[in-house]
């Protein structure tokens, strides 16, 4: 499984959530702690936004914690807003292609789980990839494919019915081709000044998730203000961190949070 973190508030530098923290995303690519598998060393991504509406992209297939460039970036972009992926391939190829965070215009999304036998799933799943979006497949993983059939079914104009129908879809396809493996998920989507979070399993046995305030400079932060989803909290502080309930799903805008029960 992997770990991922997304950031909105006042703009502050990559490295303050990517590496300060004690329990940071770099930290958690080579040792989650709410994690199965607590390596999650097959590449790594950011997406960030700036000035231009469409986000800023840096991915690769080295480690988090062994790329010098991740390092060197992360110190000198400042940003209100942005995602951080660490990936442990659950099958498919290590290449940047597969690395999350997967873009589309002013959108991002990145993913934690997968779709239970994705090679028997495939072919069906990716057939309701619309020919707008099917010329951005460029990879072979299930989330990149996830990501593609929401933007199909309206993602741009009601993320929330999106995912939800896309959820629909994947438990329809499993079950038809008798699928014995669970569908599980955490998921985060943006537009650049909105994110959805999404917590939903099969087997009720979703990745961890939780949304808080890490204890990163108090300067950036608003008082009783919520700036950062992540799969595990950035630091040891329990009233920082708040966990995702199964089955749900959450919207941050302006730094307040909307609970949504997803109705699957």
């Amino acid at each position: 499984m992997c770990r991922w973190v997304a950031y909105a508030g006042k703009a502050i530098y990559l490295d303050e959530i990517l590496f300060h923290p004690e329990n940071s995303i770099v930290r958690q690519s080579l040792s989650a702690k709410q994690s199965p598998q607590p390596t999650n060393g097959d590449g790594f991504g950011v997406a960030w936004y700036g000035l231009p509406k469409t986000p800023g992209l840096y991915k690769d297939t080295l480690p988090a914690w062994n790329d010098s460039n991740l390092k060197s970036l992360a110190a000198h972009i400042r940003t209100r807003l942005f995602f951080s992926h660490v990936r442990a391939s659950s099958g498919t190829a290590i290449t940047r292609t597969n690395c999350h965070p997967f873009t589309f215009q002013n959108w991002s999304f990145m993913h934690n789980g997968q779709i239970g036998n994705w090679p028997v799933c495939r072919k069906l799943f990716e057939s309701h990839i619309s020919p707008k979006f099917y010329p951005y497949r460029e990879g072979s993983t299930d989330s990149e494919a996830f990501f593609l059939v929401a933007l199909s079914l309206g993602l741009q104009k009601d993320p929330i019915l999106a995912i939800t129908s896309t959820i629909q879809l994947i438990l329809k396809i499993m079950k038809k081709n008798k699928v014995k493996e669970p569908f599980r998920s955490c998921m985060a989507i943006s537009d650049g000044k909105k994110i959805w979070a999404f917590r939903y399993s099969s087997d009720h046995q979703s990745p961890s998730l939780y949304y808080g305030t890490p204890s990163i400079p108090a300067s950036h932060l608003a008082l009783q203000t919520i700036n950062t989803i992540a799969s595990e909290p950035l630091d040891a502080h329990r009233s920082h961190w708040h966990k995702i309930e199964e089955g749900s799903a959450l919207m941050w805008s302006k730094g307040v949070i909307k609970k949504i029960k997803l109705n699957v």
